[in-house]
């Protein structure tokens, strides 16, 4: 264990493994990096910078794969269990990265290490043991083929149950593109396809247990900023209604069909006749394995929130089904498909985690392909004589297993995911996609949500709601708030486009920071906990009682590790490693002309809902694009990073490289 590095709160150690070599390392943990990009998702960024060739097949041995815990991981606090996961995507191509909300991070900080670093791949399936100074590759032959459920009883059982697993299922050995790592059975690192890279290099899982302990800088001063940091959770006005903990986070699914952006029949609707079927409020009364106060809750390491259900079918076709339903699940394999059988949705959901999949892609996959049906482009016979159309609940089922194994012809289309499926279906079928940069995108419809929707057109890692996750536009109690912070009294207008650009900014610098210290993006993007916002409520009379307690991450990071922040060096520090993933994805060939939305998006109106008729207009991407760059310090004309805008973020081991590959702007 180390105990010598410079700052609290972190391990001190990275943990390097090269599976071709054969070769364990354990080297100490950078305090340059730290200071500049924190951990977990910023020093992720910072590895794959720093040692990822720029020409690397996502799924050849050279590819890196980081999984990375943050400085107040493991520690005391409001949410402290977030780990991050990072490689170059097989799906996308670009930068691949994904979050998970579970103990393994907590587990590999006990035992010594901060970031396990692997490279190569292992001559036979394998797992990686950790538990504290003991690290070894053991023989995986027993586990392969089996799902992620049965993977990770094995190894609880083989090493004890307070061993934690991040595991993957058949889907990511079979090579489908958007396999995932399911970490505790149930917790996806979902997007980007990592899944697929770790099964490159023939791991079939991580198991960690760690029993060492952690210090932070300054424990009195550390205790005093938690405990505001929880007593502001405690008095946020959307943690006290209780129904995030009572529904989990499908509590929004019927809110976005009220509100007109669920997307339906893969964006080709923005109303579902049958949301209530598929509703959190259904699922809670259904399948809920605990009744009152908080039906079903699981939780993150310590999270007050409590978001995850967990239910079980007890009775009927999909008897023994069991697990949880995030809205991504329930939005993507009920509205997006057209399926209003919750019993279907719920038993896709687990299909997708048990076999290994995202969601997200998985169900927009499936989506495109009942569209590409309904259009004429494809037949059932292009699918195995599988009738997959919208509202067919068994065809939906059947899909998920032939892609999971990549059976026949829709396994083998489907594995690809939307963009490649779309050239391979040919006949102009790219013309209905609805992905970006090669994500597909998520059950919320950017043509309504526009603050999402820029967020998706300029996230690092392509269609992706977590990289600004700006929900206070459909929040109209934080208008006079959002409107001081943002400068546009549209803010909390949906289908408007003031202030969007000022807001994604500032949403994806503080998530940068949370993703890097390992906390989570409901504290400070759902219910708005974190300063200055309680303190400008109570400025506008929104909030009651004398007091304000604010979670102040730039004094929590100091506590915990001494590294001086105030909070413009908290904005410049997320800012510092969002436009260190702009540099890397600088080098795969990210310009200008790629931040931006599908034509479905800038071209179909809406076809129903309260926004009927609208759109994402064109000229306003174009205008919101240029307010970003120049927030960012990014060139309006090829969206480049500026030389100047290095400088200012103590860039300059980046800056040289740049240089030197003549992927400057010009100031």
């Amino acid at each position: 264990m180390a105990n010598k590095f410079k700052y609290g709160g972190y391990a001190g150690q990275r943990l390097r493994i090269d599976l071709t070599k054969s070769q364990i390392k354990k080297v100490p943990q950078s305090e340059e990096d730290c200071a500049l990009y924190l951990g977990g998702r910023g020093l992720d960024a910072k590895i794959l910078y720093d040692e990822l060739p720029v020409d690397v097949d996502p799924l050849s041995p050279d590819n890196i794969l980081c999984l990375s815990a943050g400085p107040i991981v493991g520690l005391l606090g409001p949410t402290t269990g977030r780990m991050n996961v990072a490689a170059r995507s097989p799906l996308t191509g670009i930068y691949g990265n994904s979050n998970v909300g579970a103990y393994l991070g907590a587990e590999l900080k006990m035992s010594g290490y901060d970031d396990l670093i692997i490279k190569g791949r292992a001559e036979k399936p394998s797992y990686i043991y950790i538990c504290d100074d003991e690290v070894k590759v053991r023989d995986a032959s027993h586990l392969w083929g089996k799902n992620v459920i049965e993977t990770t009883r094995i190894l609880q059982e083989d090493l004890g149950e307070e061993f934690r697993v991040a595991a993957i299922g058949q889907a990511a050995e079979n090579g489908v593109l958007f396999a995932n790592i399911m970490f505790d059975y149930w917790e996806a690192a979902g997007r980007t396809g990592l899944g697929a890279v770790m099964a490159s290099k023939n791991i079939k899982a991580i198991a960690a247990k760690g029993s060492g302990g952690l210090t932070v800088h300054d424990p009195k001063r550390y205790m005093e900023v938690v405990t505001d940091a929880w007593r502001a959770v405690e008095e946020d006005p959307g943690f006290q209604t209780g129904e995030h903990s009572a529904l989990g986070t499908s509590v929004v699914l019927m809110l976005g069909n009220v509100q007109g952006w669920l997307p339906v029949r893969n964006f080709l609707e923005n109303y579902f006749e049958y949301a209530e079927n598929v509703s959190a409020e259904e699922f809670r009364d259904r399948f809920s394995t605990k009744k009152t106060p908080i039906p079903g809750g699981r939780a993150c390491m310590s999270c007050p929130n409590r978001c995850k259900r967990y239910g079980v079918i007890e009775s009927g076709k999909y008897v023994g089904t069991k697990g949880g339903l995030e809205f991504e699940a329930a939005g993507g394999f009920g509205p997006k498909c057209g399926v209003g059988d919750l019993e279907a949705v719920f038993h896709a959901a687990m299909l997708a985690n048990d076999y290994g999949m995202d969601a997200i892609s998985l169900s927009s996959t499936i989506a495109f392909l009942m569209e590409m049906v309904e259009r004429g482009m494809i037949s059932k016979d292009d699918l195995d004589g599988v009738d997959l159309r919208f509202g067919n609940a068994e065809a939906m089922i059947e899909a998920i297993h032939r892609i999971a194994r990549v059976q026949g012809k829709l396994g083998q289309l489907g594995s690809m995911g939307v963009d490649r499926a779309a050239k391979a279906i040919g006949k102009g079928a790219e013309r209905w996609v609805t992905t970006v940069k090669g994500l597909e995108t998520i059950s919320t419809d950017p043509r309504v949500s526009t603050g999402f929707g820029f967020g998706y057109a300029v996230a690092s890692r392509g269609s992706d709601h977590l990289r600004a996750h700006p929900v206070i536009e459909m929040v109209t109690a934080y208008r006079k708030v959002a409107e001081e912070l943002f400068g546009s009294p549209e803010v909390c207008t949906l289908a408007k486009y003031g202030g969007r650009a000022k807001m994604v900014y500032w949403h994806e610098n503080i998530a940068a920071i949370t993703d890097s210290i390992g906390s989570c993006r409901f504290m400070h993007a759902s219910y708005y906990a974190l300063y200055p916002i309680p303190e400008l409520m109570a400025k506008y009379g929104l909030r009651r009682g004398k007091e304000v307690h604010s979670i102040k991450y730039h004094e929590w990071i100091s506590a915990a590790t001494g590294i001086p922040l105030t909070y413009e060096d908290l904005v410049a520090t997320g800012e510092r490693i969002v436009t260190l993933e702009r540099a890397l994805n600088t080098r795969f060939g990210i310009r200008r002309q790629h931040d931006t939305l599908p034509r479905r998006f800038l071209e179909e109106p809406v076809a129903n809902g309260p926004y009927k008729g609208a759109v994402f207009k064109k000229e306003a991407l174009e205008a919101l694009l240029d307010e970003y760059y120049d927030l960012r310090g990014w060139d309006k004309a090829t969206g480049l990073i500026k030389e100047s805008t290095l400088k200012r973020l103590s860039m300059r081991d980046v800056l040289e490289d740049l240089k030197q590959r003549g992927l400057l702007a010009g100031e």
